[in-house]
């Protein structure tokens, strides 16, 4: 017999979120527009992110075996941050709407937790 019990999921504090990052109108600008306005703006919210009390615990890049469009996972990059509640995490989300580039990348959240059997 084994001692691990699993009964029903608890909600963390802080929350598990599982960001999906995807380049939606990234191929339709130029260069100059890239270097000067996007990265710059998608930058200074990552910046912000990690002032509003979220904790970065990893990136996930999937540029090394594609090019081009997202396919059919519809993500190039993903990101897990431990946050400290809903609104900071609707905040985040909001950011790219915020500062004009929602329509050029989509984030998306997702809440979960730690995996039980991994994570105490």
């Amino acid at each position: 017999m084994s001692d691990i019990k699993h009964g029903a999921p608890e909600i963390p504090t802080p929350l598990r979120v599982f960001m999906t990052f995807e380049s939606t109108g990234w191929f339709e600008t130029t260069q100059k527009q890239k270097e000067q306005e996007l990265l710059p703006n998608l930058k200074k919210i990552l910046n912000e992110w990690e002032e509003n009390g979220s904790k970065l615990l990893g990136t996930f890049d999937r540029d090394i075996m594609t090019a081009g469009s997202s396919g059919p996972v519809n993500w190039h990059a993903c990101f897990l941050y431990d946050v400290p509640d809903l609104q900071t995490i609707t905040n985040m989300t909001h950011a790219f709407r915020d500062a004009g580039i929602d329509r050029y990348f989509r984030i998306e959240a997702s809440i979960g937790r730690p995996f039980f059997l991994l994570e105490n």
